[in-house]
């Protein structure tokens, strides 16, 4: 907004000067001519003005029509700025010691581009370029002009990257008034961004101050787009550029509807109120928000710090910081339409090949909503680059188990890659059983399990947890099984006369199950117990509902026969019979006897290793 204030700032004063000695020289002939040499020459760019009228008097009467600033060669359009009409009234007594002081300023279909050509040449800069001590420097606003009366109509600005993005602002109706220089200036905008309506008022400290380069000038403003409502109260050492910012926010939206305009996304994709309130600051090319707490829909805010950075030259825009929520409903971000037609709420994993902004935050939280699961000390870091995201961590709380985990998604001609390693420790067997809806399982105690995943082209997440490539384990080091299937396990002839009553303590446990595109193996199967130990081996296809197991065991029991025993066909109607009658129960429990190690991807996983060393 600077530029587009300096260069109007600069038109009027150069303009103003030269009607003013043109007046004194010629009268109220067409000044044109006389003043687009100047400004030519001045700018170096091609100029062209229409007509140019000055009115004698104490306050000088400036009428100026049809203005044309050419562009940098490379420029989208030839114009960079076009302005139809300037009418002014100039005190011409300030023309000799200034700043300028005008009144009835009404400027009529301003049009101004501010762009970066394609070798990011920057169509606002006139003249050689200054140090760069000089640019770092406050700006130098003395001969800002006393605006007694200003008026902007039907106007716009817009702002164009060197990649061809452009944002409009409209300027339907622009009033700036203060009564003096010394009194306070208020200002009254009525206009648009990319097309999305927006009012603003503002109060802000006399123009006496706001000359004062570096010094920080009070501002009071309030926003509103549609049910939108924004409010600033701070202060500003470049209100021109609207930096050295430092402001107490507030934000209020019942929908984010206009939010979501702002953005380029149709307001119907995501209906979300919103109340934040924190303090706001911009410096230079940063743009951050701290201190932050409100409500985005059911789910409060506790903090949240963030900080947005603009680019460079040729480079993406930044977002990072942390929010933390006391709850969080992710159903509530992903479409309550999904869940209302009964639909699983799903997450899309699409990965962009040149994001636009990069994105490195940490989202926490202390309970999470998703689908129909709900998790506690939640925290996740992420961060976004060209073609991948990676979550650099992932933990929470679930049923009294504790998860961590880490992975990355890339992008992949035919949708996504991603890879994931979980690790999850003291997972109670029975409240598991519980929030699965199963009855009770003959084993109870504190499971850990270790897995690294990988699922390609896929789309969703909900897709990857389906088709993922998986090496897992599970584990247990203490617990209790039922005596009764360490009988069964073992052919205990006693089961024909009586039940095995009561739970043996589990001393190790141990599974591992390898899956590829839907068929798996699981061994090594193992658990050992003072009723006795089972070691057993599987094969299985998801796709075909198939499986194939084979275990063999060695009780305590005076009666167990320990006769190796297979268990194969459809999950639905499998098939009992004796492993030793066939080469594959055989290879099977061969392959039981004989795992003595871990796959090398959850090599280091300990709970339950201890099965490893038994031999049957």
């Amino acid at each position: 907004m600077r530029r587009f204030f300096i260069i109007l700032t600069g038109i009027v004063a150069t303009v103003t000067v030269l009607a003013g000695v043109a007046f004194l020289m010629a009268g109220r002939i067409n000044l044109a001519s006389f003043a687009t040499h100047r400004i030519a020459t001045a700018t170096g760019r091609a100029v062209k003005i229409g007509s140019l009228h000055v009115s004698p008097g104490r306050w000088a009467t400036i009428e100026l029509d049809d203005l044309h600033l050419g562009n940098v060669p490379g420029g989208s359009r030839p114009d960079m700025i076009a302005l139809g009409h300037l009418h002014t009234q100039v005190r011409l007594m300030s023309l000799l010691h200034g700043p300028v002081e005008t009144r009835d300023l009404v400027i009529t279909k301003f049009s101004g581009l501010f762009e970066r050509t394609a070798d990011h040449t920057p169509d606002w800069r006139f003249g050689p370029a200054r140090p760069r001590h000089e640019e770092n420097g406050p700006p130098d606003q003395s001969l800002f002009p006393g605006l007694r009366q200003a008026t902007i109509r039907d106007s716009e600005i817009i702002y164009r990257t060197s990649r061809g993005q452009s944002y409009l602002v409209g300027l339907n109706d622009v009033v700036f008034t203060s009564a003096s220089d010394e009194s306070p200036l208020l200002m009254n905008v009525t206009g648009s961004y990319n097309g999305t309506p927006v009012t603003i008022t503002a109060n802000i400290q006399p123009i006496s101050i706001l000359r004062q380069a570096g010094k920080p000038c009070g501002i009071d403003i309030r926003a509103r787009s549609g049910d939108l409502t924004l409010t600033l109260r701070g202060t500003s050492t470049d209100l021109l550029d609207f930096d050295g910012v430092a402001a107490a926010l507030t934000l209020r939206t019942p929908t984010s509807a206009p939010l979501m305009e702002f953005a380029g996304v149709p307001a119907s994709d995501f209906a979300l109120a919103a109340e934040l309130d924190g303090h706001f600051t911009h410096r230079g090319n940063d743009w951050s928000l701290d201190h932050t707490t409100g409500r985005l829909g059911d789910n409060p805010v506790t903090s949240a710090d963030v900080v947005f950075t603009e680019g460079g030259k040729g480079a993406p825009d930044r977002i990072s910081g942390s929010m933390n929520f006391a709850a969080l409903d992710l159903n509530q971000f992903t479409g309550k339409q999904q869940k209302s037609q009964g639909q699983q709420t799903d997450i899309p994993l699409m990965i962009p090949a040149r994001p636009d902004p990069l994105i490195d935050v940490r989202i926490g939280a202390g309970q999470v909503r998703y689908n129909d699961l709900t998790f506690s000390d939640v925290s996740v870091a992420v961060a976004q680059s060209p073609d991948r995201i990676d979550v650099k961590s992932l933990s929470f709380g679930w049923l009294g188990a504790q998860l961590h985990a880490s992975g990355d998604l890339r992008a992949s001609p035919d949708g996504t890659k991603a890879r994931a390693s979980v690790n999850v420790t003291e997972a109670d067997i029975d409240r598991f059983r519980h929030q699965a809806g199963l009855a009770a399982v003959p084993i109870s105690g504190r499971l850990s399990f270790r897995a690294n995943a990988v699922a390609d082209r896929v789309r969703t997440l909900n897709e990857a947890v389906q088709v993922a490539d998986l090496t897992a384990a599970v584990g247990m080091d203490r617990g209790e099984i039922s005596r009764e299937v360490i009988a069964m396990a073992s052919t205990d002839v006693s089961l024909l006369v009586r039940k095995a009553k009561g739970m043996a303590p589990v001393t190790c446990l141990l599974g591992v199950l390898t899956l590829h595109h839907g068929s798996g193996t699981v061994l090594p199967l193992r658990v050992s117990s003072t009723a006795g130990t089972v070691i057993g081996a599987a094969i299985f296809d998801l796709n075909r509902k198939w499986f194939d197991l084979a275990f063999q065991s060695q009780a305590t029991g005076f009666f167990a026969l320990d006769v190796p025993v297979r268990v194969s066909g459809s999950f639905s109607h499998p098939g009992l019979g004796l492993a030793g009658w066939s080469a594959k129960g055989r290879d099977l429990l061969k392959s039981a006897r004989t795992a003595t190690t871990l796959p090398p991807e959850i090599g280091n996983f300990t709970p339950g290793k201890e099965c490893l060393r038994i031999a049957l």
